[in-house]
C-alpha cells in the first residue's frame, strides 16, 4: 500500500497525478478539496493501480505540504515530497556493499524532455559512471538505475545529477533484505537539522558529502532530553570523500542533531540495527571526548526546571503505558529496519506534518528540536478527523520533544500543524513490524 499525506493551514484544491508508464498516454489523477486547517491522506491505489510509479501533487493555493508512504507486511518507508528544483542535486549516503540495493530514481513530471549527467564521489575519491554521462529521460516518464551493479562493494558513495537539459528529481532507495528507506535529492547548505535520528532498537550514523574544490570543516552538536551537547564532533570533510560517523560513539541515543559549517555541504541521518552500516568513521582522539563530556553539565545548567518538567511528563506516560494489566509491557518495543531523511536546512516557527497514524500497526511520532537558547511555547494542533483541542507543551533550550501519535480510528484523515514562539525543527518517525521510516515537516 501507498499513500499521497497531504496538509494545508487554508481551503485548497489539490490534484494528484500519476503519470502513465507510457509517456504518449495520458496519466492518472484524482482532486482533493481540503479544508484549512487540515490534513488527508489518499490511498494511491484509489487512483490506479499498476506497480510503482512516482507522483506529482498540485495546489492551488497554501502554504501546503505533501509526503508520501509506502509500506507492506514486510517493508516501510516515506518521503517529504521536493518542493524546489534545483540544477545540481545532491544524494548522500549510498551503499552498494554486500547485501545491499541501491536504486538511482530520475523522475521527469514536465512535458518537455531531460538530459542528465550522473557523477559519482566514494571513500576512494571521483568513481566514472560508465553510461552515465548524458542519459535521456522522456517528459513525464521516469529512470530507475540499479547501481549496485554498477559500482557494487563500496561502504559509503554519494552522488550529484546534474541537468543538462530540462529538469528531473531524483531519490535513493537502499534496501537490505529486511527493510527499504529512501530519501530525495537535496541542494547544499552550512545548516542541516535532524529532530529523530533513531528509535528504539536503532543505531544513528550522520553521512556528510562535499563537491566542489574546497573542503569544510564541519560542526556536530547533539541535543538531548537534558540538554545540549555543543561540539561533541568537529571533522574536516574533503570535497570528494564523504563520511559516515557513527553517532552512537558520541552519546547515547536517543538525541537529535545539528550539523553547520561556514561552507555548504549535504548530510543524511540513517538509522539501521547495530552493525547495519559499514563504518567509514574515524575514532575520536580521548581528548575529544573528555572535551565534550565537560561541556555537557555547563550547559544543562540553564535548562534547570524546565528539564525536569519535561522528565515528569515522560514518566507519567511510561507509567500509563505500564499499567496494562501487567502484560510484560515494561519491555519497550524495538525495531528492526532502515531508515534515512536528510534534514531540515532551518529552523522554523510554523511546520505542517501530514500523514500521522496511517500506517496500521505501526507506532508514529512527532519530534521537535528546540535549538535555541530560549524555552519554546509550542502549539500543537491536530489535523483532520481528530476532535482533539490545540495542545500546548514546553521544551527546554535545547533539547527535543517527542509527541506519540495514537492510530487513526479512521482512515483518510491525520496531520499536524506545529507552532513555536521560537523557530523550531520538526520530522518524524514511523516504526512497526513492517520497517521504519523517518519523514522531515
Amino acid at each position: 500500500d501507498s499513500a499521497f499525506n497531504l496538509a494545508s493551514v487554508v481551503d485548497v484544491g489539490a490534484i494528484i497525478t500519476l503519470p502513465n508508464p507510457n509517456p504518449t498516454e495520458d496519466p492518472d489523477s484524482r482532486e482533493i478539496q481540503l479544508r484549512g486547517p487540515g490534513a488527508r491522506s489518499m490511498d494511491a491505489g484509489a487512483i490506479v493501480r499498476r506497480g510503482a510509479s512516482p507522483g506529482v501533487v498540485e495546489f492551488d493555493d497554501g502554504p501546503a505540504v505533501a509526503t508520501s508512504a509506502m509500506w507492506s507486511e514486510e517493508l516501510l518507508t516515506g518521503d517529504r515530497c521536493a518542493v524546489a528544483v534545483p540544477k545540481v542535486w545532491h544524494l548522500t549516503g549510498g551503499v552498494t556493499a554486500e547485501g545491499f540495493t541501491l536504486e538511482l530514481q530520475l523522475f521527469n513530471p514536465f512535458a518537455e524532455s531531460a538530459k542528465v549527467r550522473v557523477d559519482a564521489i566514494t571513500e576512494f575519491g571521483s568513481s566514472p559512471l560508465a553510461g552515465f554521462e548524458s542519459i535521456d529521460i522522456p517528459g513525464r516518464s521516469w529512470v530507475t538505475e540499479d547501481l549496485s551493479r554498477v559500482i557494487p562493494f563500496l561502504d559509503n558513495v554519494s552522488f550529484t545529477v546534474t541537468s543538462e537539459s530540462g529538469i528531473v528529481i531524483p531519490s535513493l532507495v537502499l534496501n537490505n533484505a529486511t527493510d527499504e528507506a529512501s530519501w530525495p535529492g537535496t541542494g547544499q547548505s552550512t545548516t542541516w537539522d535532524f529532530p529523530v535520528t533513531s528509535v528504539r532498537g536503532l543505531v544513528p550514523t550522520l553521512v556528510l558529502s562535499k563537491t566542489g574544490s574546497a573542503g569544510a570543516t564541519v560542526a556536530i552538536d547533539l541535543f538531548t532530553p537534558d540538554g545540549p551537547i555543543l561540539d561533541a564532533d568537529g571533522r574536516n570533510i574533503s570535497p570528494l570523500e564523504p563520511v559516515r560517523i557513527n553517532l552512537a560513539d558520541l552519546a547515547e541515543p536517543p538525541f537529535a542533531v545539528r550539523v553547520r559549517s561556514t561552507v555548504p555541504f549535504s548530510a543524511v541521518i540513517q538509522g539501521g540495527p547495530e552493525g547495519t552500516f559499514p563504518s567509514t568513521d574515524v575514532v575520536l582522539p580521548e581528548d575529544d571526548e573528555a572535551d565534550a563530556a565537560d561541556e555537557e553539565p555547563a550547559t544543562d545548567d540553564p535548562a534547570g526546571d524546565e528539564s525536569t518538567t519535561e522528565t515528569t511528563v515522560a514518566e507519567d506516560e511510561t507509567s500509563e503505558s505500564e499499567g496494562g494489566d501487567g502484560e510484560e509491557v515494561e519491555e519497550p518495543v524495538s525495531y528492526d529496519g532502515l531508515a534515512a531523511m536528510p534534514g531540515n536546512v532551518e529552523a522554523l516557527e510554523r511546520w505542517l506534518v501530514p500523514g500521522l497514524g496511517i500506517v496500521p500497526g505501526a507506532d508514529t511520532s512527532v519530534w521537535i528540536l528546540n535549538p535555541t537558547g530560549e524555552e519554546a511555547t509550542v502549539t500543537l494542533s491536530p489535523l483532520g478527523v481528530s476532535s482533539d483541542g490545540p495542545e500546548k507543551v514546553l521544551i527546554a533550550p535545547g533539547t527535543y520533544f517527542e509527541v506519540p501519535i495514537a492510530p487513526l480510528s479512521e482512515t483518510g484523515n491525520s496531520g499536524m500543524l506545529v507552532e513555536a514562539n521560537v523557530p523550531v525543527s520538526v520530522a518524524v518517525s514511523i516504526a512497526g513490524p513492517q520497517g521504519v521510516a523517518f519523514v522531515g515537516g
